[in-house]
């Protein structure tokens, strides 16, 4: 028996069985996508977001500055997550194909949801 059972991110659409779908979860950098929702590291325990509770996905290359307000700058991938009246989660993914990995999955489920990717090839460092 778990320690910490996920909590939802969205209260009105909760999994029957979070820590169940949990074992069953794949990992993409930081968090884990499910065939249901996604998992995220949180303290104390785990974060869910159910599929379900989506109402839009959207990627976007960025950069993370490394030394400040200038200098070098790591490339990579936000994936923001709407869900709920006017929330959103951001996921930061350093591989393209990590966060096409995570809205595969979110399609698969919600093929009617609208999903915006990004189609400007990411900067090099």
């Amino acid at each position: 028996m778990p320690i910490f059972t996920p909590r939802p991110l969205a209260p009105d659409h909760p999994l029957p069985d979070a820590a169940g779908d949990y074992k069953t979860a794949l990992r993409a950098e930081q968090i884990r996508f499910s065939a249901q929702a996604l998992y995220f590291p949180a303290f104390p325990g785990i974060q869910y977001l159910s599929f379900r509770a989506l109402t839009a996905a959207r990627t976007r290359n960025t950069s993370l500055s490394l030394t400040g307000s200038c200098g070098k700058a790591l490339p990579v991938i936000c994936l923001r997550l709407f869900f709920g009246q006017d929330q959103h989660r951001d996921v930061l993914f350093e591989k393209a194909s990590s966060a096409a990995q995570v809205l595969e999955a979110i399609a698969a489920l919600r093929p009617e949801l609208p999903i915006d990717r990004e189609t400007r090839p990411q900067c090099p460092l």
